[in-house]
């Protein structure tokens, strides 16, 4: 059976403001009631009836949305319903949110957001204590029994912070790390001068292949967006890494039930509780291969300015006019 999954942004709303954060805004004004969010589950689950379908529940903060687990316990009513996850920030971890997520079969991984492991470097993102907090809370949201995956977003602030965050992950426990690269959106535009550049990119790929205890080439790797150290020592290969994965088989929800390709390529493909899902599927689809996708270039540049580099292919909009930069250096162009 082939796969889809998504994105699921259920809620603005947020308790921390992280410096990097890719929203600018973080109320509930967008957020939609439990019979709204279920028949938006309804409409993209139905679309697809031949297809396994899993959820990444995120936010802004997914534990502070109401009827979060309301709408998890309809997901597992859904006949494809394949498995989901939260993406959360870590702070939250009341007895209840515990029982809840240990209640759900389905609900297989929590994906837990730092930075670094380096109390000065996270806390200077995140928040002052939140590390602390967080590794608190860590010890309490492993009685779920769930995989427990922290989630550190790759800037030039904690690049050198690689191994020591792989680490604490293992002495904690967890199941993994999952590495990506920061892109400024929203609020994380205030540090734009923080992206990686492809020098800084190809030594963190390096940087996590050693502590997969492997030897990587940077120069055949560049072109992925994120890498997944697998902790629990029973995957054949401890590392795997995603490339762009826009078309037919993702995509990003926000709380409003716009639809983009991915949240770093914010081009509203329609409204899930507008039109019948399937029409936005088959406009997601073209985003498959260049030859059928909108012509994308980054937002801050009309040409490829690799020495300051904001992401071309992960800042997309659609160009009128602009030529995407050729750069072979450049790490988000290729497929």
């Amino acid at each position: 059976m082939k796969t889809f999954g998504f994105q699921w942004h259920t809620t603005d709303r947020c308790n921390l403001r992280c410096r990097h954060c890719y929203q600018d805004t973080f109320g509930s004004e967008s957020e939609q009631g439990l019979d709204v969010l279920v028949q938006m589950a309804d409409r993209i689950f139905g679309a697809l009836p031949d297809r396994a379908v899993s959820v990444n529940l995120t936010g802004g903060e997914p534990l502070l949305l109401p009827g979060l687990f309301d709408l998890v316990a309809h997901l597992h009513e859904l006949p494809n319903f394949d498995e989901a996850a939260i993406i959360t920030n870590g702070t939250i971890a009341t007895e209840r949110v515990i029982r809840s997520i240990a209640s759900f079969p389905r609900l297989t991984t929590l994906k837990v957001s730092i930075e670094s492991a380096d109390r000065s470097t996270n806390d200077g993102i995140r928040g002052e204590g939140n590390l602390d907090r967080v590794v608190s809370n860590l010890a309490r949201l492993k009685k779920t029994g769930k995989d427990i995956v922290l989630m550190a977003t790759l800037s030039r602030l904690n690049l050198a912070h690689i191994e020591p965050t792989a680490q604490l992950a293992r002495d904690l426990g967890l199941s993994g790390v999952i590495f990506e690269r920061f892109v400024p959106l929203g609020s994380g535009v205030g540090l734009l001068d923080q992206v990686l550049k492809p020098e800084d990119w190809a030594a963190a790929v390096r940087a996590i292949g050693e502590t997969a205890g492997l030897e990587l080439d940077p120069l055949e790797l560049l072109p992925y967006k994120a890498f997944w150290l697998d902790l629990r020592g029973e995957a054949e290969e401890p590392l795997s890494g995603a490339l762009c994965n826009l078309g037919e088989g993702s995509m990003a929800l926000m709380p409003d039930g716009t639809v983009y390709p991915c949240r770093r390529t914010p081009i509203p493909q329609g409204n899930v509780l507008a039109e019948p899902f399937v029409s936005i599927w088959e406009r997601l689809k073209k985003f498959s291969s260049r030859a059928t996708r909108p012509r994308l270039t980054g937002i801050f540049c009309t040409a490829c300015g690799i020495e300051d580099c904001a992401g071309c292919r992960a800042l997309a909009r659609a160009a009128s006019g602009d030529v995407m930069g050729d750069d072979p250096q450049c790490p988000l162009l290729a497929d």
